[in-house]
């Protein structure tokens, strides 16, 4: 099963940013339940840096997060700081598929957002600690300013909602709660077509009972992922389908 790690951002005697009645942590928290809720009843394994006020170091919350094995870390926030709008981080030196997995949670987080009028301020890099020590594909997000107009937004439950439900609908997206293949035996992993038809290079195996989606496929090869929309590992036909070479 899919593994999914929230993460509340602050808690404890770190209350985060505050402004006209808002208090990060507990902002974070809400909506970091209603994320959890939504996705267990999608069918996803989640875990949570935290579930009530309590403060965790920085690193205790890669830690746990690279102890469960999530598939992805999501780390909700709000800002302040007198700015306004919606945006997005991925640590400053990623792969391919982090910066693909940005753009989709980016792309259903802001169509929500923009119903409720909150600007969308991008796709941002950074070197936060949490995006730095995690193994897994890792984005924090910033709801809105506390301290502008922005606090208006972030204080109704529609948008608390709805922020929620663009999490929600970017990792099924990611993750597909569609047009999933499950394999049925072990195959090779090549990194090139030509790697898989002459059995050189082998990078490792995908392991029967796997869930999958077909990337692109050739005469002989299939590239086969299991982050819908981005490129994975090529396999020789013959050998995901009968598990013979």
């Amino acid at each position: 099963m899919t593994k999914i790690w929230i993460d509340a951002g602050h808690g404890g005697k770190d209350s985060g940013a505050t402004g006209n009645g808002l208090v990060e942590k507990n902002w974070v928290l809400a909506v970091a339940k209603q994320v959890q809720r939504e996705l267990k009843n999608a069918g996803f394994e989640v875990g949570m840096t935290r579930t009530n006020d309590t403060f965790y170091e920085l690193s205790d919350r890669a830690t746990n997060a690279n102890n469960y094995k999530a598939d992805l870390f999501i780390s909700i926030h709000f800002n302040a700081g007198g700015g306004m709008g919606y945006e997005d981080y991925i640590f400053t030196s990623t792969p391919a598929k982090t910066i693909e997995i940005q753009k989709i949670i980016h792309k259903n987080v802001t169509a929500k957002a923009s119903k409720h009028g909150m600007r969308d301020r991008g796709m941002k890099k950074a070197n936060f600690a949490v995006l730095r020590e995690t193994v897994m594909d890792a984005i924090l997000l910033e709801a809105g300013f506390c301290d502008s107009s922005d606090a208006a937004i972030l204080k109704t439950q529609s948008y608390q909602q709805d922020f929620c439900l663009g999490i929600v609908e970017a990792v099924k997206e990611i993750f597909g709660a569609k047009d999933a293949l499950v394999t049925k035996y072990q195959a090779g992993k090549y990194s090139t077509s030509d790697d898989a038809i002459s059995g050189k290079n082998l990078k490792g195996y995908l392991p029967a009972g796997t869930k999958v989606f077909v990337y692109k496929e050739l005469a002989q090869t299939i590239n086969l992922t299991t982050t819908k929309g981005v490129p994975g590992s090529w396999v020789l036909k013959t050998e995901v389908n009968t598990g013979k070479r």
